[in-house]
């Protein structure tokens, strides 16, 4: 095996870190390797471009692993191996880059490195995605009217066949990285605090809650300023796809519920899991090395009318385990090496709890509840054990029973706590 991966910058490119221990080869002895092969066969800095944009089978490579204290060996390794004006193309190619695998933090240092050496010759093209993307519909209130209910839930179009629901994750996941695409030109051009440069239009972000303390986390941890907290505030009514030609768009809840509840996403299935990872990291944005396990997941119930946009981030390195649901209907913050649950152990971290008042019937509960954030820090842990409901609103004003796991109330934008 040794023998193979020393020869052959291919074999080295693809193996994942996992594997790089497997064979007794340590990062910077992989790095040390690569940087000779590619002195002797330029074709290697062709194929080290397509590693950077997450093509396969390059997307779980040891080279996207952390490199010290910087998040990614990856874009280091580029400034390293690459003058200037190659440099620039393959930042600008990352950054324009239609691949659904990209993680969205990785894209945004991309752009961050890509402003700092300036984008030279690619600057017509950035200007051309930042002013000819349009910013995608969100669910109207008259569309809302129209839908079937079954008393409880709004129904909706499913497509019927595992082809069908996989082209609805595909077309979805094209959707939102054609938005990021359009979001990190502008920040390019204008600059990341530019105000025409947020994701969704500020009307389509009217009601979201909101939290100073929760943007702060992100914003520490995500470690550029290319990413503003508000990038994670997620439009649950944002309509992303048909699930038919001509038929009413789903929105990202919708698709969401598909995901989490369709057999076929919860299976090690080789056609599967790449576009369910490539849904996750365009639509959700979760960022590079981070993982939802089988069984788990994250999903987001409409309350009547009611679709509040929340956060939901999840740092490098941390992980929703298998059998772990988010609800994040108050939002979810897992900041860097944060791990939750596992083991296919069912667990459901519930970020809004239900109130009835006196006298009112049970149905009232379903439309008014109290949403709270949850919130891990970076390497906490809920433990397999924490079996069931996490009930995020008890804790608001109270520690909860698990080192790093916090829970914040949000307010909704515009209001005074």
């Amino acid at each position: 095996m040794n023998a193979v991966v020393l020869d052959d910058y291919r074999a080295l490119l693809r193996i994942t870190p996992d594997m790089l221990a497997a064979i007794g080869m340590e990062p910077e002895t992989a790095k040390k390797i690569f940087v000779e092969l590619l002195h002797h066969d330029a074709e290697a800095g062709n194929e080290f471009a397509r590693a950077c944009q997450f093509e396969s089978p390059y997307g779980e490579s040891w080279i996207h692993q952390a490199y010290g204290e910087r998040p990614y060996l990856s874009l280091d390794l580029a400034h390293e191996l690459f003058e200037p004006s190659r440099l620039r193309s393959l930042l600008a190619g990352i950054v324009l880059s239609d691949s659904v695998m990209i993680p969205y933090d990785y894209r945004a240092f991309a752009a961050e490195q890509l402003a700092a050496l300036g984008p030279g010759q690619y600057l017509p093209d950035l200007q051309r995605v930042a002013e000819e993307t349009q910013p995608l519909p969100v669910r109207s209130l008259a569309t809302k009217i129209r839908t079937r209910s079954d008393g409880i839930d709004h129904l909706f179009d499913i497509p019927e066949s595992v082809d069908g629901r996989l082209r609805l994750l595909m077309d979805a996941s094209a959707a939102k990285t054609r938005e990021t695409q359009a979001v990190l030109a502008r920040r390019i051009i204008h600059g990341p605090d530019a105000s025409s440069a947020g994701p969704a239009p500020e009307e389509a972000l009217r009601g979201a809650l909101v939290s100073p303390e929760v943007d702060q986390f992100v914003t520490e941890d995500v470690g550029t300023s290319f990413i503003l907290p508000a990038d994670y505030l997620m439009v649950w009514d944002q309509e992303l796809a048909e699930p038919a030609p001509g038929s009413e768009p789903l929105t990202l809840a919708e698709i969401l519920r598909i995901c989490l509840m369709s057999p076929e996403f919860k299976l090690p299935d080789i056609r599967v899991r790449p576009v369910l990872l490539g849904f996750y990291r365009s639509a959700l944005r979760i960022s590079g090395r981070s993982i939802i396990g089988l069984s788990g997941g994250v999903f987001y119930v409409e309350h009547g009318a009611d679709a509040s946009p929340s956060y939901f981030y999840m740092g490098r390195d941390a992980v929703i385990g298998k059998g772990c649901t988010i609800d994040c209907v108050g939002g979810a913050v897992l900041q860097q090496g944060s791990f939750l649950g596992g083991g296919f152990m069912p667990i459901l971290i519930h970020t809004h709890k239900h109130i009835r008042n006196a006298g009112e019937p049970g149905i009232a509960e379903r439309k008014r509840v109290q949403p709270a954030v949850f919130m891990a820090m970076a390497g906490a842990r809920l433990p397999m054990a924490a079996i069931g409901i996490f009930e995020t609103a008890d804790f608001t004003q109270a520690e909860t029973p698990y080192e790093g796991i916090r829970a914040i109330a949000p307010i909704k934008q515009g209001e005074q706590r």
